[in-house]
C-alpha cells in the first residue's frame, strides 16, 4: 500500500509518520503540515526523516525543599524533604523502635529524587524530575536503557517503554527499575509535546473538565490550615498502626475524630496509612471511626501479591473505601488488584510505576471495573493525565515543606501549575509546560 499523499503545495506527506499525531488531524491542513516531520531532501520519495535521540543527561538534586542533601549524607530527599521526612509517621519499619520515629532513619538513596533531560538531532528536548530512584535509577538508565534510547525516534515510546520493560525482567520488574523507566517515559512525553507544538494532555485526549478539582495531603497536626481552602478534602499521614498495638487503636481513633471536627461536615477525610496496619487492625479501625465518615483507607496493608487480603479487607470496612496501588510497580500487579476487585480506588504512581505510558495502561484495565484512578502523588504529571481522563475525577495535591500552604511539589522544576482555590487549571505551553531548574540540579558523572 502506498501511505503517501501529494497535497496542493506539492510536498509528499507521509501518513504514517501523520498516524502518530492523531489527536491533531482535525486541525487546518496548513497547520498539520508545519508539526509533520520533516523530509530528507536527499532520502528516497516518502522516506521520512526521523528525528533521533542523540544524548540523554542525568542529574542529581543538590538540595530538597529544606537543605536536604540525600540519602547518602543521612539527610532523605523524599518527596523533596520536609514534613514527610521529619514527623512521626506510622511506616512498614515501624516494627522496629530504632527505626520507628522518623523515616530518614531508615530512608535509601532510591527513595532521592534525579532529573533526566533527553536531547535529539534537531535540538528539541524533554525532561523530567522524578522524586524517586535517584543514582540506582540514573546507573540503569545509563548503563542499560540508553543502549535502546541512542539513536532512535523518541516519538516510538511504546516501542522504546517495552524494550525497557522486557530487558528488565531477568533482573527486577519495579523498585528502581520502574523508576528508572518512569523519568524516560515522561521525558519523552514532554519532548514529543515539544516537537509537536502541544501541551501532552491534548496527545492523550484533550481536556475533559475545565478544571482539575484536588484533596490536600498534609500530617494531621496541621489539618486546620487547609479548611475553607476550596479543596475537595484532606487525607492524613497515619501516625499509628499494627506496631502501635491497643494504643494506637486509641490514638488513632482520637485522631481521625479531631480531624473531622478540624474539618467540619463540608470536606472528605482520607487517610494514608502506609502499609503500616493490618487487615485486623483496618478492620478495628474502621468500626471505631463509623462516625467520622472517612472515605477511604490508602495501603493499609503491605504491598505486593495482596490483592486477595485487600479483597477481604474491602469487604469488611465498607461503605469505608479501600484506596491502593501507589507502591506496586508492575502493571501486571494492577491487573491483579483489578481482576480481584481488591480496591474502590487505583492509585498508581505515575514517578514510580512506569511512567505515563504504564498509567495509560492501568486507566485502561480500570474502566471496565468502573473503578476510579487517582494518581498517587502531586505534580504536573499526574495533572495532565487527570486533565485527559474521564475516570479521574479529580487529584492529589500533597503539601511539602512545613504542610500548611501550598507550593511546588518539588522545587528541581520551574513552572509547576498550582491548585488555586483547591483547583489546577493546565495551560497550553507544550509538552509538560515545566523546565529544569538547573540551579538545584548537578550533572552526574559515571566516569568519576
Amino acid at each position: 500500500m502506498d501511505f503517501r499523499r501529494e497535497v496542493s503545495n506539492g510536498l509528499i506527506c507521509d501518513m504514517r509518520k501523520v498516524h502518530s499525531a492523531w489527536p491533531l488531524l482535525l486541525l487546518p491542513l496548513r497547520r498539520l503540515l508545519s508539526i509533520t516531520p520533516r523530509q530528507n531532501q536527499s532520502a528516497p520519495i516518502g522516506k521520512a526523516q526521523e528525528m533521533k535521540i542523540t544524548k540523554i543527561q542525568l542529574y542529581r538534586i543538590r538540595s530538597g525543599n529544606r537543605g536536604e542533601k540525600g540519602a547518602r549524607f543521612g539527610e532523605s530527599q523524599y518527596w523533596g524533604g520536609g514534613w514527610q521526612t521529619g514527623s512521626h509517621i506510622a511506616n512498614p519499619m515501624s516494627v522496629y523502635p530504632k527505626y520507628a520515629q522518623v523515616r530518614t532513619l531508615w530512608m535509601g538513596p532510591g527513595q532521592d529524587p534525579y532529573a533526566i533531560e533527553i536531547f535529539t538531532d534537531e535540538g528539541v528536548t524533554g525532561c523530567a524530575v522524578n522524586y524517586g530512584g535517584g543514582y540506582f535509577s540514573c546507573a540503569v538508565i545509563e548503563q542499560h536503557f540508553s543502549k535502546f534510547l541512542i539513536g532512535q525516534d523518541p516519538f516510538n515510546i511504546e516501542l522504546l517503554w517495552d524494550q525497557m520493560y522486557r530487558s528488565t525482567m531477568p533482573y527486577g520488574l519495579g523498585g528502581v527499575t520502574a523508576m528508572a523507566m518512569s523519568g524516560v517515559d515522561l521525558a519523552l512525553w514532554d519532548l514529543m509535546g515539544k516537537a509537536l507544538g502541544q501541551p501532552v494532555y491534548r496527545l492523550l485526549g484533550g481536556e475533559t473538565k475545565e478544571t482539575i478539582p484536588c484533596y490536600a495531603t498534609t500530617h494531621p497536626d496541621q489539618i486546620s490550615h487547609w479548611k475553607n481552602s476550596g479543596f475537595i478534602g484532606v487525607k492524613i499521614a497515619a501516625s499509628w498502626g499494627t506496631a502501635d498495638g491497643r494504643m494506637g487503636l486509641i490514638k488513632m481513633q482520637k485522631c481521625l475524630e479531631d480531624c473531622r471536627t478540624s474539618l467540619g461536615e463540608e470536606m472528605e477525610l482520607m487517610v494514608d496509612c502506609y502499609l503500616s496496619w493490618d487487615i485486623e487492625f483496618a478492620s478495628r479501625m474502621a468500626e471505631r471511626v463509623r462516625d467520622c465518615d472517612v472515605k477511604w483507607f490508602e495501603d493499609p496493608l503491605q504491598n505486593g501479591w495482596a490483592e486477595h487480603m485487600n479483597a477481604e479487607l474491602r469487604a469488611r470496612i465498607n461503605p469505608i473505601q479501600v484506596a491502593i496501588g501507589n507502591l506496586e510497580f508492575d502493571v501486571k500487579a494492577f491487573a491483579a488488584i483489578l481482576a480481584a476487585r481488591a480496591c474502590d480506588v487505583i492509585q498508581p504512581e505515575m514517578q514510580w510505576c512506569g511512567g505515563l505510558t504504564a498509567v495509560r495502561r492501568i486507566a485502561a484495565m480500570a474502566k471496565p471495573y468502573d473503578v476510579p484512578v487517582i494518581p498517587h502523588g502531586s505534580g504536573v504529571y499526574n495533572y495532565h493525565f487527570v486533565q485527559s481522563n474521564l475516570n479521574s475525577p479529580f487529584a492529589e495535591y500533597l503539601s511539602v515543606g512545613d504542610g500548611t500552604g501550598v507550593r511546588p511539589i518539588f522545587e528541581a522544576i520551574v513552572g509547576e501549575p498550582l491548585p488555586v482555590d483547591g483547583h489546577v487549571t493546565l495551560g497550553t505551553s507544550p509538552g509538560f509546560g515545566v523546565e529544569l531548574n538547573r540551579d538545584l540540579l548537578a550533572p552526574i558523572d559515571f566516569q568519576a
